[in-house]
């Protein structure tokens, strides 16, 4: 996409009442290596948002495809624990984690955030979740109330051991997702009207088509592609002269020259085949971390297993049946995806839409 095109797209978008997070002045070409891409992302307010009083908080991974869209990658982050005691929620551990990323700009530079944290105490939020002001062994054994005031799901004392286990990838994920939000400059929650327009959303990019059409470019790309050292297709630098130094008068008789190590020539330099392999041993790379994608897949992997053992338990007692229909039971059915070793995070995902789905057919009280 060239800056003709993108400035159109989002001269267009802002016509039709759309939400765009780019101006025209980020779409101007300041340097040809790097074109503006625009991207459009369509959010779903019942299957990719929370409803918090009203309003629509886009969930996790909608916003990682916002932070991608605009080309947000991360250059730090760590996550640390503290243990904490008072009198309302006893002694606990909590998890803060810091987190900062950056997003090129049109120039080619980058724009950093601020370093985020995020902090999670999963006692606190267990009691925030269970209406609970104080923590005791009688509190801990309380269940949560449906509208009617049934009780329903886990006891308070189970519920914090469940949040303890995600506690530290909870604290990680929400201060990737403050970074992503201040980068874009995007709010925490839409209301009902706008979260039900396109939203718009910029990164710049190589612009491989002029990098292409230069001849240092074409070398380059080629080197690249066929795993070829740039350097070594143009020689080593050569050695500043050396100025010659007169000696007048002086005894030049040879002083003994020891003998050669195995390999070596008679000057003492090693040879070619000496030379290269003592370089490729001495250029060992650091084991590479995990990946951004793979860590949050694995993330996003864990908090829908979570969420199925909750739904599983909570609900044992409706989805436990057999259906007369088909001869399906939707909690055996549940039980072997939760025991599928090939399982992912579109399987994990699938099943909790199809539990949730049944659950609401049937009218189940407190099924979100």
């Amino acid at each position: 996409m060239n800056t003709t095109t993108a400035l159109t797209k989002i001269e267009e978008a802002q016509k039709t009442g759309a939400l765009v997070f780019v101006d025209k002045n980020w779409a101007m070409e300041q340097t040809p290596l790097y074109k503006p891409e625009v991207t459009e992302i369509k959010i779903s307010k019942e299957n990719d948002c929370f409803n918090i009083s009203g309003k629509f908080m886009p969930k996790r991974e909608v916003v990682d495809r916002i932070g991608e869209a605009n080309g947000i990658d991360f250059i730090f982050g760590e996550v640390h624990s503290v243990t904490l005691e008072d009198a309302y929620c006893g002694k606990r551990t909590v998890y803060t984690a810091v987190a900062q990323g950056r997003k090129r700009m049109s120039d080619g530079s980058y724009r950093k955030s601020s370093k985020c944290d995020y902090e999670f105490d999963p006692v606190l939020r267990a009691m925030l979740d269970f209406n609970v002001t104080e923590l005791n062994e009688k509190t801990k054994q309380e269940r949560r109330k449906s509208a009617k005031g049934e009780a329903y799901g886990s006891t308070l004392a189970r519920y914090i051991l469940e949040l303890q286990k995600v506690a530290a990838q909870r604290a990680n994920t929400g201060a990737r997702l403050r970074v992503i939000r201040e980068l874009v400059g995007m709010p925490t929650a839409f209301d009902a009207k706008d979260i039900e327009k396109p939203l718009y959303f910029g990164r710049m990019v190589q612009n491989t088509s002029y990098i292409l059409s230069t001849k240092e470019g074409q070398i380059m790309a080629n080197a690249n592609a066929l795993g070829v050292d740039v350097a070594s297709l143009f020689g080593k630098p050569s050695l500043p002269p050396v100025a010659a130094t007169v000696v007048e008068d002086a005894d030049i008789t040879p002083t003994e020259k020891p003998n050669p190590e195995p390999g070596q020539n008679p000057e003492g330099n090693g040879n070619a085949s000496d030379l290269a392999d003592q370089a490729a041993a001495d250029d060992v790379d650091f084991p590479a971390d995990e990946s951004e994608v793979q860590q949050a897949q694995k993330n996003q992997f864990e908090e829908y297993t979570l969420t199925l053992e909750q739904y599983m338990e909570t609900y044992k007692e409706h989805l436990n049946i057999k259906i007369q229909k088909s001869g399906v039971n939707p909690y055996e059915l549940a039980k072997a995806e939760m025991s599928n070793k090939n399982a992912t995070v579109e399987s994990r995902s699938q099943m909790i839409d199809r539990v949730k789905t049944f659950l609401k057919s049937k009218h189940v009280p407190g099924v979100e």
